[in-house]
């Protein structure tokens, strides 16, 4: 008898939670993808079942960095009699530029995305997810989590807040006798995404091998899924050294550094 586990992935039309839809595809997850486009979600699930016909592929074109946006995907997948055993709060958006100079409405757009909307989402889906024996809400934050990042304060902030809101719930969980839910937060580095673009960002400034792709921190999401433990998961060895790096150092000398990096990346 048919029984998939089924996720949701928000952010799935490009990037980590496109790698990571065709990857829980191949794991028979049942899929349910929301993005901003929806011709890219309906090629994506075009493109999987055409080659694994035994899952369902639910699309939803959802822009959470609008208000109510979480609510209406909410709603719209219970319209559809699904309940989630995974939730993957994937998308995201940056912003790179001195603070004073940035627009307002785009740092408002970003902290509804990267806040509210996963903030929500956990909260309307956190009753299915305790009640299932695979259930995960899986976080995507960043190492920009572990420190202050001039020229994208914002940002990093709102990763800071990802990667403790995840702690702090992990904690909260523990003492329900009735969870069966995980916590993960996955940190990845710099990882080549259209985050770039959208950021006004060029990765190349900085060093080879210091970019990751997207399907290896998706692969990295996918395996520590699989290991079934709560907690903070930092994607490769130098990310996990810098993360530590960066609880060591002066304040000031880990912030001029953040600021020597990020220069490299301001497109010129």
């Amino acid at each position: 008898m048919k029984n998939n586990k089924t996720v949701l992935i928000t952010g799935a039309s490009s990037g980590i939670g496109y790698e990571l839809a065709k990857l829980l595809a191949k794991e028979r997850y049942d899929l349910i993808l929301t993005a901003r486009r929806l011709e890219r979600l309906k090629h994506l699930k075009e493109s999987i079942e055409a080659t694994i016909s035994d899952i369902k592929i639910t699309i939803f074109s959802e822009d959470l960095s609008t208000e109510h946006a979480a609510e209406d995907l909410f709603k719209k997948i219970k319209q559809e009699n699904l309940n989630l055993d995974i939730l993957i709060n994937n998308a995201g958006m940056g912003d790179l530029s001195y603070f004073s100079e940035a627009n307002i409405e785009t740092l408002s757009k970003m902290i509804h995305l990267n806040i509210l909307s996963l903030t929500k989402l956990s909260r309307f889906f956190i009753s299915d997810i305790k009640n299932s024996p695979a259930g995960a809400i899986i976080n995507i934050a960043s190492t920009a989590s572990f420190q202050p990042v001039p020229l994208m304060a914002v940002y990093a902030a709102t990763k800071a807040y990802v990667k403790s809101f995840s702690l702090a719930l992990e904690t909260e969980l523990e003492e329900d006798k009735n969870n069966k839910a995980k916590i993960i937060c996955i940190c990845p580095g710099v990882t080549q995404t259209e985050f770039f673009a959208n950021a006004n960002a060029n990765p190349l400034g900085l060093p080879e091998g210091f970019i990751a792709s997207s399907e290896e921190v998706a692969k990295f999401t996918l395996k520590t899924i699989q290991q079934g433990k709560s907690g903070v998961a930092v994607h490769g060895k130098m990310n996990s050294a810098l993360a530590l790096l960066s609880r060591v150092l002066p304040a000031n000398l880990s912030n001029a550094i953040s600021l020597y990096i990020m220069k490299k990346l301001i497109r010129t």
